[in-house]
């Protein structure tokens, strides 16, 4: 129930951007990649967090407001997450959430010339996730761990909304119909995940590298 009203959400997002921008040039696109994930801790329990390796995939709606500027609204599947090591503790785990991930951006071309068929661009804006599942695995004083984060004896106080701020660039390359997109996002996290009572003053915030393929199709507006 959860993930259908998440995604239900996403879906009014981008149909309210569509009716918003009527009369500019509006394209549909999709896109997918690698996400190099971790997370930034501060607590007093030294941990030291590694980066794990996932993927990222969705859709997006894109509005040309201006020859070098555009709007783009986007929701994906987005897996996040971090390999934690407890120094002071023979465990090491690995925290992994996929999250309905719902960015809005803002993207500034860069002029190359007419005639030129690569565009190069920048952008960034906000972004909203919300958690659809969690899963924690790994070796707790030689024990292997491997089951939900709500599950007895686990129990991981967390917030399941994130907020973050996603920047980048990259090129459109047009092909065909449309363009190529080829992308690197940086998914930095703004809101302390950590929702555990009895550690008020520990955070933890996701950090997300993503290289993105994508491809866009005008199909309306001017």
């Amino acid at each position: 129930m959860k993930m259908i009203t998440t995604v239900g959400v996403g879906l009014l997002l981008i149909f309210a951007c569509i009716g918003s921008v009527r009369g500019q040039q509006v394209s549909l696109g999709v896109r997918g990649g690698f996400s190099g994930t971790t997370a930034a801790w501060d607590g007093e329990e030294p941990i030291t967090m590694d980066w794990n390796s996932d993927f990222h995939i969705g859709g997006l709606v894109k509005a040309d407001l201006h020859e070098l500027f555009a709007i783009q609204l986007e929701a994906w599947y987005a897996r996040k997450g971090t390999g934690a090591e407890f120094t002071d503790a023979d465990a090491v785990a690995d925290y992994s959430v996929a999250y309905l991930e719902v960015p809005l951006l803002a993207k500034l071309r860069i002029p190359t010339g007419s005639a030129v068929r690569v565009s190069p661009h920048l952008f960034a804006g906000p972004a909203v996730a919300f958690e659809l599942s969690c899963n924690i695995s790994g070796i707790v004083m030689g024990i292997p761990l491997d089951d939900d984060c709500e599950a007895p004896g686990i129990g991981i106080e967390r917030k399941t909304t994130d907020v973050s701020l996603l920047f980048g660039g990259g090129l459109e390359i047009q092909m065909g119909p449309g363009a190529v997109m080829l992308d690197a996002l940086y998914d930095l996290g703004l809101r302390n995940l950590n929702d555990d009572p009895e550690l008020p003053d520990d955070a933890v915030k996701n950090r997300v590298f993503m290289v993105s393929v994508g491809y866009v199709v005008p199909i309306g507006g001017r």
